[in-house]
């Protein structure tokens, strides 16, 4: 399956597109938005952790080109994350505290590379840390949690607009379905966030199934822009069986509708999964794309989430080497899952247990079997 992949990678860049100054501009915002939003999906009170890592893999510098007013430059284009969060009781109260660490490294770069870049003449590499605590009350599904947001310039070349390291504050809260979140930056506010997770999800408590399984989730943003506020509202919505689900992105006022994506689930617990999605350009073109997603593997061909998150990145296959994976204290599950992972130590304890209820109910009985012979109990 690898050399089959590397094969794909090998001849679509002839069919990619340039990633653009401004993509690559706008993309520390970008990234500073999606760590709090996946922060959000994280940090339902109850969780007793989660812990991400991953990072792209491109093996050709001709995948992610760069255009500039000098020319178009061979690289690599790059995407290196982490997020670890993890909570534990206080004592007999009922609270739970937490500690969480969200951080990514992107940018693009002449040479590959996994932790010292060339910084080369048109290089770009960049930071984005966001860090913070939690403190939670699950019994009455309660939770709050604040920090700050870093952003550090390691390198930056004169064909990007001026940017600088920068320091931001945040703040979130969540009472039942309805999670609230914002963020400063020197005084002034930068978003507002309002979700309602109205689904019933039998891994919080609620139903395994019927109507109210088909609620829909929404996430209302807004952005204040250096230029002008922006809104940005997604709707999730159960379509079958918690398995199969639509989402939907739209911005305003400048897009309109963004994306739409369709994901299928073969278990609820949100482990693998396989998604057909659509993505509109700033031309107002619709680009066609899906992937799969595996536990330690994510490919795409014109995903909506790389190429927004990946700095416009399209035309060719993208590989993700990645782990993702939230739990309770006795169960694991991915973003969003509605259903704990099935798990084999289930299975083999409730073998075990009905094998011993069996041999206790027939611990007095004697057979004699043979072939041919009628299997009769003794008196």
């Amino acid at each position: 399956m690898f050399f089959s992949l590397f094969f794909l990678c090998l001849v679509t860049p002839a069919f990619s597109n340039k990633i653009s100054v401004s993509s690559l501009d706008h993309a520390g915002e970008i990234a500073r938005d999606r760590e709090l939003r996946e922060f959000q999906q994280a940090f339902q009170p109850g969780t007793a952790g989660y812990f991400a890592i991953g990072m792209h893999y491109l093996p050709f510098p001709t995948q992610t080109r760069l255009s500039s007013e000098y020319g178009t430059h061979d690289g690599f284009a790059f995407r290196h994350q982490m997020a670890a969060y993890f909570a534990n009781p206080i004592g007999n109260s009922g609270y739970d505290f937490g500690i969480l660490w969200w951080v990514e490294r992107q940018g693009w770069d002449q040479e590959d590379f996994f932790v010292w870049p060339r910084y080369g003449e048109f290089s770009l590499v960049r930071s984005i840390h966001t860090t913070g605590a939690t403190i939670a009350l699950p019994k009455y599904h309660l939770g709050a949690a604040g920090g700050i947001q870093y952003q550090n310039v390691e390198k930056t070349a004169k064909i990007y607009a001026d940017e600088s390291d920068s320091l931001f504050w945040w703040g979130h809260a969540t009472w039942g379905p309805t999670a609230v979140q914002t963020s400063f930056h020197e005084g002034e506010w930068r978003h507002v966030r309002v979700s309602m997770n109205l689904e019933s999800k039998q891994l919080w408590g609620g139903a395994s199934h019927g109507w109210s399984t088909y609620l829909p989730n929404f996430d209302v943003g807004l952005f204040n822009g250096d230029e002008d506020d922006s809104l940005r509202i997604s709707l999730e919505q159960n379509l079958l069986a918690q398995q199969l689900y639509a989402e939907v992105a739209v911005y305003y006022p400048e897009h309109g509708f963004r994306s739409a994506m369709l994901k299928y689930y073969p278990d609820a617990s949100r482990i693998v999964s396989f998604d057909v999605t659509c993505f509109r350009l700033n031309n107002n073109d619709l680009v066609w794309g899906g992937g799969l997603t595996l536990p330690f593997l994510r490919v795409g061909y014109n995903h909506a989430s790389d190429i927004e998150n990946f700095f416009g990145s399209r035309g060719t296959f993208m590989m993700e080497l990645r782990f993702a994976l939230s739990s309770t204290k006795s169960s694991f599950f991915g973003l969003g899952a509605a259903k704990s992972a099935p798990m084999d130590s289930e299975r083999v304890s409730k073998k075990l247990w009905d094998n011993s209820s069996k041999k206790g109910t027939d611990k007095d009985k004697k057979e004699i079997t043979a072939k041919g012979i009628r299997r009769e109990k003794s008196k």
